[in-house]
C-alpha cells in the first residue's frame, strides 16, 4: 500500500486531524501515515508549498499527500486529485500545485465528483481509492486548467552587482528562510565578495552549517556561540538567516531578532574589486 503523508493547517489542539486519520484507518486498515506539518499558517499556500516541496521527493514514488490547507469546496474552488512527479496529491484548487512545482504540469489532474460528502470525508475517499490502486478517472473529472498562483521570484539588477529577494518561509526556530537559491548565488556572485542586507543587519559570510559559524579551535568559554547571527544554505538549498540557537518562544528567533516577516526584502550586494 502507498505511503500517505498529511499537511494541514489544522492545529494539534482539537481533534481535526485525528478526525481524518480515523477515516483513512477505516477506509483502509492500518495504512501507513505519516505527518509532514500541521501546524502551517492558517490557509497560508506559500508555506505549504515551501513545505511540502522540502520533502515530498523523498517519500517513494507512488505516495499519497493530502494537502489540508484550505482544502475547502466553494462554488469558485474544486477538490483535486493529481499525479505530479510520480506522485499523489489530494488538494484544492487553489494555486497550491502552481506553488508546488511551478515548472512541472501534473501528468493527470481531476475535479473530485464524489457525490453528497462532506469536505472531509471526500478527501479521506479520495487518498483511500488512490491507495487501494483506483484510477483517478473513477472519483473525478478531467481538468484543462488549475488555477495558478506566482510565487516571488528573486530578481538581479542589469550590472549584475545585486540579488533582490524576499523572506519566503520562517521555520519553527525562527530562521529565515529566503527564495534566493545557493545556484542563483553561486553563478551571480562569480567569486566576488559580497554582503547580505536584512534590514539594517549585514552578512559577509555563508555557510553550509550551523555550526560552522562556531570557533571550535578557540576555549569555550571565550566563543560567540548562543546569539550568534549567520547566514547560511539549508538543507533545501535556499539562502536561511539565522540565530545560533535561538529560541524563539524567548524572543531570540532571527525573524524576531531581525524584524523580518513573510515577504520581506533580502537584498545581496556583490562588490567588484578593482
Amino acid at each position: 500500500m502507498p505511503l500517505i503523508t498529511l499537511t494541514t493547517d489544522y492545529g494539534l489542539q482539537d481533534a481535526y486531524v485525528a478526525s481524518f486519520k480515523a477515516g483513512l484507518y477505516q477506509q483502509l486498515g492500518t495504512p501507513i501515515v505519516v505527518d509532514i506539518a500541521h501546524l502551517i499558517d492558517p490557509f497560508h499556500m506559500g508555506q505549504a508549498a515551501y513545505v511540502v516541496r522540502s520533502v515530498y521527493r523523498n517519500f517513494p514514488q507512488g505516495s499519497i499527500h493530502f494537502i489540508g490547507v484550505d482544502f475547502n469546496k466553494t462554488p469558485e474552488q474544486d477538490l483535486l486529485a493529481a499525479k505530479l512527479n510520480e506522485h499523489f496529491f489530494v488538494c484544492a484548487d487553489n494555486g497550491f500545485l502552481s506553488l508546488l512545482e511551478p515548472e512541472l504540469k501534473p501528468n493527470q489532474c481531476v475535479k473530485l465528483t464524489i457525490a453528497q460528502k462532506s469536505v472531509q470525508q471526500m478527501g479521506i475517499e479520495a487518498v483511500a481509492h488512490i491507495a487501494r490502486g483506483g484510477a483517478l478517472s473513477l472519483i473525478g473529472t478531467q481538468v484543462a486548467r488549475l488555477k495558478q498562483r506566482t510565487q516571488h521570484a528573486p530578481r538581479i539588477n542589469p550590472q549584475k552587482t545585486e540579488i533582490q529577494g524576499h523572506v519566503l518561509h520562517i521555520d519553527r526556530f525562527g530562521n529565515v528562510i529566503t527564495n534566493i537559491s545557493k545556484q542563483l548565488f553561486t553563478q551571480t556572485a562569480e567569486q566576488r565578495k559580497f554582503v547580505i542586507h536584512a534590514r539594517n543587519h549585514r552578512f559577509d559570510a555563508v555557510y553550509d552549517h550551523y555550526h560552522d559559524a562556531i570557533r571550535f579551535d578557540v576555549p569555550q568559554e571565550k566563543r560567540e556561540e548562543a546569539g550568534k547571527k549567520l547566514a547560511l544554505f539549508n538543507q533545501q538549498g535556499h539562502l536561511e538567516l539565522a540565530i545560533y540557537k535561538g529560541n524563539p518562544n524567548y524572543g531570540g528567533g532571527a525573524s524576531t531578532l531581525f524584524g523580518l516577516a513573510y515577504l520581506d526584502p533580502i537584498r545581496v550586494a556583490f562588490i567588484n574589486e578593482p
